[in-house]
């Protein structure tokens, strides 16, 4: 009696899951995609993954597999920068899901055949062996394109080892960027190692030093979101106001940064910074030195 009475509950949720209006949109868009595709309707498609995504955070299952579809649709529509965002975020807010080797595999196949990134795809297959090692596809990496390989922390070593350029006395930005894209892949597919938010940091900072601004906000709010009770985390959030108040020029988010750091972190080294940063948003270095005199 039990079994027929635990069966008939999965039928029920089974039937509301397939009522739900936004999956049932979406699936109606998916059958239009595969039987007529267009530029129109798979556009549509990656919208209605994007909205229901949005409005169902929680859904770790669900939304890593819509991800994945749309990663693949922007894949084959060629719109890489697109398919590249979407498998970084099923990663990055994902990871637990069953859908996260096959998110791994298709960002490795992207950078290896599409963008023409030997560097990014090898990091890849070199987190995806050390993630998951019983996948059936890991010791077939490990015997082929990896054989030989030193390693990603040995990839990252060496990057790092390369970033000044010894003769100009300057940042290589082409290592620089490598650098942080193979942190930022340690990082996706190793997320509970020890390594991570110092790797993330790193990352940051050299976004930072090759003034990728945005990029350098992503990663300082991944390693503040992700590990606040590691040691960099109040230093990520304080250079986030910093970042918006110097460089993108964005007082008011500079503000509620600093703000925040200031309540969270009320006796941290940059605290007084933070509070000093603070009384002098949108003043000049004029303004500034002026108001010494008056105090």
């Amino acid at each position: 009696m039990r079994i027929f009475l635990f069966l008939a509950i999965v039928g029920l949720l089974i039937g509301c899951k397939d009522q739900d209006p936004e999956l049932a949109k979406i699936g109606e868009l998916e059958k239009q995609v595969e039987t007529a595709p267009s530029a129109e309707n798979t556009k549509a498609l990656v919208d209605a993954y994007r909205q229901y995504i949005d409005t169902h955070p929680g859904e770790v299952e669900e939304n890593a597999d819509l991800l994945f579809k749309s990663a693949s649709l922007q894949f084959h529509m060629n719109r890489l920068n697109g398919a590249v965002k979407a498998l970084h975020e099923a990663l990055r807010d994902y990871y637990p899901a069953s859908k996260t080797p096959d998110n791994a595999l298709l960002l490795a196949t992207l950078y290896g055949d599409k963008l023409q990134n030997p560097i990014g795809a090898s990091a890849v297959y070199e987190g995806f062996v050390e993630a998951f090692p019983d996948h059936p596809r890991s010791k077939g990496l490990r015997d082929s394109l990896l054989q030989g390989q030193p390693g990603l922390i040995a990839q990252i070593d060496s990057l790092r080892s390369r970033l000044y350029n010894d003769q100009t006395n300057r940042i290589d930005y082409e290592v620089a960027n490598d650098f942080i894209g193979v942190c930022e892949i340690y990082g996706l597919l190793l997320p509970a190692d020890q390594h991570t938010p110092d790797y993330l940091h790193e990352a940051a900072k050299t976004a930072g030093y090759i003034r990728s601004f945005p990029k350098a906000l992503e990663l300082y709010e991944w390693l503040y979101e992700k590990y606040p009770t590691h040691e960099k985390a109040a230093q990520a959030l304080f250079m986030m106001g910093f970042t918006y108040d110097n460089e993108i020029k964005d007082i008011d988010k500079a503000k509620e940064l600093y703000e925040a750091f200031i309540e969270k972190y009320p006796d941290n080294d940059f605290a007084d910074d933070a509070r000093f940063l603070l009384e002098n948003l949108g003043k000049s270095d004029e303004e500034i030195i002026s108001s010494f005199g008056n105090e």
